[in-house]
């Protein structure tokens, strides 16, 4: 051991003031980016609210076509039965009404057919044909109607 011994000593003049006040940490979040990530998660919200709204809207109106493509049959079968019903009652009206006009057929213009048709082929009455001889008060019991949607457009052109 050639060297001597030395000991570390503080440097001259000493060691800098110690602090010992309270520091605070470094904050992440300041107002400006507290503000800024509220905002875009704010519009990012509301464009995919959007997005969703249509999407549900959309599965509702196909619901409803279902819907209605699976009940169509029935309810056509009622309207036709609707319909005969009337029809069937026009005719024993006419027959009750003319019973006294000599040589009056019932469904003809004094013997001539009012309607031509081809063999089996219907031709479905209006409303005004169907119900002429029912009262007014009794007009909206049998009146029929095609079944239409509730969606007047296709809602996903909509905003």
């Amino acid at each position: 051991m050639s060297e001597e011994f030395r000991q570390e000593m503080p440097p001259a003049g000493g060691y800098r003031p110690f602090n010992y006040n309270r520091t605070y940490a470094k904050t992440l979040w300041g107002p400006g980016l507290f503000v800024a990530f509220n905002l875009g998660t704010a519009i990012t919200g509301y464009f995919y609210n959007i997005k969703d709204y249509r999407h549900r809207r959309l599965a509702i109106y196909f619901e409803d076509k279902d819907l209605v493509n699976a009940m169509e049959p029935f309810l056509l079968a009622e309207r036709d039965r609707i319909v005969l019903r009337i029809m069937k009652k026009n005719r024993e009206l006419e027959k009750d009404l003319m019973k006294e006009v000599p040589g009056w057929k019932v469904g003809t213009w004094y013997g001539e057919p009012i309607y031509f048709t081809l063999g089996d082929q219907w031709i479905e009455p209006t409303a005004l044909e169907a119900n002429i001889h029912l009262k007014h008060n009794d007009w909206h019991k049998n009146a029929y109607w095609r079944q239409e949607g509730p969606w007047p457009t296709k809602p996903w052109l909509s905003p």
